[in-house]
């Protein structure tokens, strides 16, 4: 009887399925990139106007402009953007070009902005660059292991195994960088908000409640504040962290900041509302950072071979 023998994938399922996946989602952003390019082949142009700013009903605070052009045929439309922030992106009055269908101008608008139409598909595109990468390392290192046929010295195995370390333990030190570098912009942003913002007084008007994600027995609390700039002007926002208990209460004061030429830039003034997400990204990012870095300092390259001085 003749022996067969089945071959075996030197790679292991975890690297095909991360390959897999990556590629998959890399392939669907970038039919996603040509389908944005394409949707805006044969549409009419029109300047549009962030005239106001949509806060949604999610358990944080967001941002959404609120923007009207007007078509052609000088019917005025109203649209919403597609993405959201903290804190307001855009001067109210700021003009946008607008990409729209004359046969359906406001179902089919497209807002022409790095932050409405692209942002989106970058995320999704980085972030599938990144697993691709950690998928080909792996995929690398797995295919050195097994192309090795005959064994090697044991020092030329050690500094091997040790450069296959270090790829490792540059995971975590790339994904503690990327927080502790969130960290470090959130904090110089809230620097920048702080010093050029302009303080004043207002009134808790209400508590809004709002359901967790996915947790529907369980809401999130955060207070809508009001008040009026130097100008006279009367402003409503909500608050920008939300919480499971929240300490204030309508009719509450509280220090506020706005911005002077866009007053729906606003905060409340506390060390939670500035320091906040700094503080979560930072503890997020540094175990990572420190882990990695423990590990690298860990790795031997020198092959085992200490010399002894006499």
């Amino acid at each position: 009887m003749m022996n067969s023998t089945v071959a075996q994938s030197p790679h292991s399922r975890s690297t095909l399925v991360i390959l897999t996946l990556s590629l998959g989602v890399l392939l669907f952003s970038l039919c996603w990139l040509v389908s944005s390019l394409i949707s805006t082949h044969r549409v009419t142009v029109a300047e549009g106007t962030v005239v106001s700013y949509y806060l949604g009903g999610r358990s944080w605070r967001s941002y959404q402009p609120v923007i009207v052009f007007t078509t052609a045929r000088g019917e005025r439309k109203q649209i919403t953007g597609q993405t959201s922030s903290t804190q307001p992106a855009y001067d109210t009055g700021q003009t946008l070009r607008v990409f729209y269908d004359p046969a359906d101008p406001a179902r089919s608008a497209i807002i022409d902005d790095f932050g409405q139409r692209w942002f989106p598909l970058a995320v999704v595109m980085l972030l599938s660059m990144v697993f691709l990468a950690i998928g080909a390392v792996m995929f690398v290192l797995e295919r050195g292991t097994v192309k090795q046929a005959a064994p090697l010295p044991y020092s030329q195995a050690r500094r091997k195994c040790g450069r296959q370390n270090l790829l490792i333990c540059l995971i975590p030190i790339v994904i503690g960088a990327g927080f502790l570098l969130g960290a470090a912009a959130s904090a110089m942003r809230e620097r920048q908000i702080i010093g050029s913002y302009t303080r004043t007084t207002g009134r808790v008007v209400e508590v809004q409640e709002a359901e967790r994600p996915y947790q529907p027995r369980s809401h999130m609390y955060s207070a809508i504040v009001a008040f009026k700039t130097e100008t006279g002007k009367e402003v409503t926002f909500a608050q920008g962290s939300s919480s499971s208990h929240n300490d204030l209460e309508s009719g509450d004061e509280v220090n506020v900041l706005y911005d002077a030429n866009t007053p729906d830039r606003a905060m409340i003034d506390s060390f939670w509302e500035h320091w906040g997400l700094p503080a979560i990204l930072f503890v997020i990012g540094l175990p990572f950072f420190a882990v990695g870095v423990f590990f690298v300092s860990t790795v031997d390259f020198s092959g085992g071979r200490h010399r002894k001085r006499t």
